[in-house]
């Protein structure tokens, strides 16, 4: 129950969940030797909300083999996995292996067994890609073995050559269900030259880890998520993620004791008239105004929700446009099927700190595609209205996603 076996969300299609991910990633703090997990169970509500389908977070640590010490507790785990499952979100966890050699399966049988949903297993210091290697392929024939969707995540080789042909899978991808792409951070300027041939990749298990100033934030968070059809989004973003507020409960009033009925006068006593005053009503309490989300994290949440809700950026097929001479990153996303009711998504990065025009008309038509201006989906400024395809102005670091119409 907890891995979710066979949910992949809408219950509609059987496209395995890990395709389209979003998956969140908190690293332990150096000043901490175990994960909270009592405070990111609380903010599972907010998890959810900002769209993500995945948590990777760091396994608790256990006692060595072959020792007396007694197991930790893993009430906090425990409860985390029941409320995630309960909001359909999975949980994964990192394995490090302590050298090359190090046989990792009955580590990662204990986690299986007690409900995550796969294992993102850490290089060991020192061992080759053929030794880690060897380790995902023994650690993803034994996770096959457990009901539901578990997988095995590792990193793809950070050293490796250029990108392989359009269409084609690294010959290591083929025993990692996902992998964690951390090329962009090793590039020495990230511009669009650099990026282009890395989003040129458009493989279902490549996640791309990236970071960058707080003047590229945006487009960072736009590349990231709508660069790869899944995403990793780590816990250094800074997103805000408020707790789930718990209940406060009404104090009981004690219970008054019944009144003692009045004494009847005699009868002849005078009695003064005494006005009728009605009740006074009590005053509606006054609900407090909702905190207003963090931009930054808004702007996750904004392309999460239009990644999530439109099916051309989700499945479409990707064509970068080279505009690296205006250091913008550029491609347009078509459906399967072409339709009236599924037109091509155009998406433009500026990487620059000035304002671009962009003229994509000649590059529209080479494609076979028809149109002659842009409805907006989402932009990272207060820009209004459609955009001309001859025009189309992105301004400095600036996100721009619009339909092509005609």
């Amino acid at each position: 129950m907890l891995a979710r076996p066979g949910h992949v969300g809408s219950g509609l299609g059987n496209e395995p969940w890990w395709k389209h991910a979003v998956v969140y990633q908190v690293q332990r703090e150096a000043s901490n030797d175990q994960t909270d997990f009592k405070a990111l169970a609380v903010r599972i509500d907010a998890f959810k909300s900002l769209g993500v389908d995945a948590l990777l977070l760091p396994a608790p640590d256990l006692p060595a083999p072959g020792t007396n010490a007694a197991m930790p507790s893993f009430d906090d785990l425990e409860n985390l996995l029941r409320r995630a499952s309960s909001h359909g979100i999975r949980v994964l966890l990192t394995i490090h292996a302590a050298n090359a050699t190090d046989d990792l399966s009955g580590t990662a049988r204990f986690w299986l067994t007690r409900g995550v949903a796969g294992l993102y297993i850490a290089p060991a210091p020192g061992s080759s890609p053929q030794d880690e290697q060897v380790i995902i392929d023994k650690l993803r024939k034994l996770a096959s073995t457990f009901a539901g969707q578990r997988i095995v995540v590792s990193d793809l080789d950070a050293t490796s050559p250029a990108p392989p042909p359009r269409g084609r899978t690294p010959q290591s991808a083929k025993s990692s269900t996902l992998q964690i792409d951390t090329r962009a951070d090793h590039l020495a300027t990230l511009d669009a030259a650099s990026l282009r041939p890395l989003l040129a990749e458009t493989q279902q298990n490549l996640l791309l880890d990236l970071h960058a100033s707080s003047s590229l934030a945006q487009a960072v968070a736009a590349i990231a998520i709508l660069g790869h059809p899944s995403t990793l989004i780590d816990s250094s973003a800074n997103l805000v993620l408020e707790p789930t507020p718990e209940p406060v409960a009404a104090p009981e009033e004690p219970a008054k004791p019944a009144a003692a009925a009045p004494a009847q006068p005699p009868t002849g006593t005078y009695l003064p008239y005494v006005p009728y005053v009605p009740p006074t009503k009590p005053k509606p309490a006054v609900e407090p105004k909702p905190i207003p989300m963090d931009p930054l994290t808004a702007w996750y949440k904004q392309l999460f929700d239009l990644n999530h809700g439109n099916a051309v950026l989700r499945s479409g097929s990707k064509t970068l446009l080279d505009f690296d001479a205006q250091n913008t990153l550029v491609w347009i996303i078509r459906p399967a099927a072409g339709s009236v009711r599924t037109p091509p998504v155009v998406v433009a990065i500026n990487l620059s700190g000035s304002p671009v025009q962009l003229s994509l008309a000649d590059a529209i038509k080479k494609l076979g595609l028809r149109g002659f201006f842009l409805r907006t989906l989402l932009r990272s400024d207060h820009g209004m209205g459609a955009q001309d395809i001859q025009a189309v102005n992105v301004g400095a670091f600036g996100v721009y996603i619009g339909e092509l119409r005609f």
